[in-house]
């Protein structure tokens, strides 16, 4: 909910702090308490994030209190903090950066401390008291709680992980186009193209397609047009949407062109 963020960069107006969420009523309820201007915030899954919006050795500290332990045996997948993410961590950190951890559950602990093992960090850990006052911090102090386990991790050798580039989406022009017998086929794997829906306007002569693309850690909602001008029908990006131009968005793009040949 944004109070360590706030906390933070109110205290240090100099530096700057980008906080990274998924869920957008808690960006939302953070947006409204915002009064100082060294602070952005990131709606994406923070691993997408590293990969591609931060350049090598650019961040000075990175902080995650209560991240989601993913307490089930066939959930740990999900959990942050795996020996990779650790590595990418790494790569965008500067010289001596650190990375701290906060947890209420032992078993992610123990787990991260694993996952740290060759990541190129010096680690230490203590057990510490309430202090952040996060929504789940006093959840947990709330049901009886009082102490929670901290991990410090301070970079002391350099991993290169490259940034990843953004893909040149192609526009693809046919000479007909026929909402009606159009087939879009599902592709599942890496990356998966799932067509939920299609838009035709006949006034206008143009469909928009809405898909989902997923590939690794990054889901994306696309939207493709399909539009008549000149006489010949142009496949591209629908306008006015954010999204990350990857391999998986190329590829849906390429779907619907073999779809309308």
């Amino acid at each position: 909910m944004g109070e360590v963020l706030l906390r933070e960069a109110a205290n240090n107006p100099d530096r700057n702090y980008i906080g990274i969420e998924q869920h957008w009523e808690r960006i939302c309820k953070t947006l409204k308490k915002i009064n100082v201007d060294n602070i952005r915030i990131i709606q994406e899954d923070v691993r997408a994030a590293f990969k591609r919006l931060f350049d090598s050795q650019s961040i000075d500290f990175v902080f995650c209190l209560f991240p989601c332990p993913w307490p089930k045996k066939g959930h740990v997948k999900h959990r942050l903090f795996s020996n990779q993410f650790l590595k990418l961590i790494n790569s965008r950190l500067k010289k001596n950066g650190e990375l701290k951890i906060v947890t209420d559950f032992y078993p992610y602990f123990e787990w991260v401390l694993e996952q740290g093992e060759g990541a190129g960090f010096r680690i230490s850990t203590e057990k510490i008291e309430p202090q952040f006052g996060t929504k789940f911090e006093r959840k947990w102090q709330k049901e009886g709680q009082d102490k929670f386990f901290e991990i410090n991790m301070q970079k002391i050798k350099h991993i290169e992980m490259d940034v990843e580039e953004d893909v040149e989406l192609k526009i693809y022009k046919v000479d007909h186009f026929d909402p009606k017998k159009i087939k879009l086929e599902n592709v599942k794997g890496n990356p998966s193209v799932i067509f939920k829906d299609m838009l035709f306007d006949q006034e206008k002569k143009k469909a928009v397609i809405y898909t989902i693309v997923a590939e690794e850690e990054l889901t994306q909602h696309f939207r493709i047009s399909v539009k008549n001008t000149q006489n010949r029908w142009t496949i591209s990006k629908e306008e006015g949407q954010s999204f990350f131009p990857t391999p998986g968005i190329a590829r849906a793009l390429e779907l619907v062109y073999e779809a309308t040949r």
